[in-house]
């Protein structure tokens, strides 16, 4: 499919445009975009453009969406399977009620249908968690690995209990089970007061170097002060340097922490990335019935920014026990962070907390032809993928 060797009229965020870049109004002038093999290049408009050019008219413009936190196992089970209290606690025991129902045909069904929201919201690049509840990989391991799309990556997350690390032979068995079952596989744990084993924690780390395994962890998950979690990595990673990537999602408790400047200047010199999951863990933590939440049970997001750390912003669950909402849409989780974690310029800086960055290689944009600055992302939520050249698909509000 052959398509557009360019673009033209592009209104690009701030944080993607050099510093020298011309203005006009107070506002970026806006871009001539190149499709090139090795990536998208762009400079300032020029009078002349050219006539094969797509123009877009000041179109707001954007890398493709990254969803760095999902669980396509859980997905859609709101209905069937509602947590009876509100919490972590009560949520997880309802999937495991759930659990019942996975079979193959219910994980395509689920997962598919999600897989489909995310990609015509513009999502290039999705991660999942999926639970492993023994050593061995489970159904949905295997199920989901198989789902493709041509305008969608996914990696896979082995997310296990940290006590099923507390043998080093079954933390090497996991790990080797993850490195072997293909690309975008990634080892993961689930660690939390409730399960802490710091023992445990140094094998599932061990088996990732030994196994050349990113990382990726659901990390204090919590509001207790006494989490050791991320302070035990901090501290792990200073005196044993790991060879690849770390992601750690949620870290709720530092907000609580004395020490949590500490926490994050160790981080902050190892190849951490922090993710932030406002929807879930706004309905989820400080959750006592009957009473307002007091506390916003979010990661320090800005301390962490002014200190380099890499950072974005994921959905979590979608219509499950963990939170009864969600669409797959990466505008609807900017949306709350916009307000919970009181970002600033929606569009010029906040909305490189939802894009994948690597989806300039590709030339792979979404396109919004009638919004404008001021209102995005909440009006005129219209959207197009534009990949290497080639429109795909045209979204509206409420269109699924």
């Amino acid at each position: 499919m052959s398509g557009y060797p360019g673009a033209t009229g592009a209104r690009l965020p701030r944080w993607l445009l050099p510093e020298n870049w011309p203005e006009a109004n107070n506002q970026p002038q806006l871009a001539t975009l190149h499709f090139h093999a090795a990536g998208l290049q762009f400079e300032p408009d020029h009078a002349a453009a050219p006539a094969d050019y797509l123009p877009l008219h000041g179109a707001l413009v954007l890398p493709a969406f990254i969803e760095p936190h999902a669980h396509l196992d859980k997905t859609f089970t709101i209905q069937r399977s509602p947590a009876q209290q509100p919490g972590l606690l009560a949520a997880i025991a309802a999937m495991h009620q759930d659990r019942a129902h996975w079979n193959t045909a219910d994980l395509q069904q689920r997962a598919t249908q999600a897989l489909r929201w995310a990609v015509e919201a513009g999502v290039g690049l999705l991660r999942t968690h999926i639970d492993w509840f023994s050593v061995d990989a489970p159904l949905a391991w295997q199920v989901i690995g198989d789902l493709y799309h041509p305008l969608c990556s996914i990696e896979r997350v082995a997310l296990a209990p940290l006590t099923f690390f507390a043998d080093a032979s079954d933390a090497q068995h996991i790990a080797a089970q993850v490195a072997t079952s293909g690309p975008g596989a990634l080892l993961g744990g689930f660690i939390h007061s409730s399960n802490w084993d710091a023992q445990a924690f140094q094998h599932l780390m061990e088996a990732a170097e030994l196994w050349q395994l990113d990382i990726d962890l659901h990390i204090d998950e919590e509001l207790n002060v006494e989490a050791q979690g991320l302070r035990w990595l901090a501290h792990y990673l200073q005196q044993h340097p790991f060879s690849g990537a770390i992601t750690c999602s949620h870290s709720c408790a530092l907000a609580q922490q004395d020490d949590a400047q500490q926490i994050l200047a160790l981080l902050a010199q190892h190849n951490v990335t922090l993710i932030a999951l406002p929807l879930t863990n706004l309905l989820l933590q400080d959750a006592v019935p009957g009473r307002t939440p007091r506390l916003r049970g979010l990661t320090l997001v800005k301390e962490a920014q002014a200190l380099g750390i890499p950072l974005l912003l994921g959905a979590d669950n979608v219509q499950d026990a963990f939170c009864p909402f969600g669409s797959y849409d990466p505008l609807d989780t900017l949306f709350s962070g916009l307000l919970s974690l009181q970002l600033v310029a929606a569009f010029d800086q906040a909305s490189a907390l939802i894009c994948q960055r690597r989806a300039l290689l590709a030339n792979d944009l979404v396109i919004f032809p009638h919004a404008d600055v001021a209102s995005w992302p909440l009006r005129q939520r219209q959207r197009y993928r534009l990949k290497r050249g080639v429109r795909y698909g045209e979204t509206t509000d409420g269109a699924r």
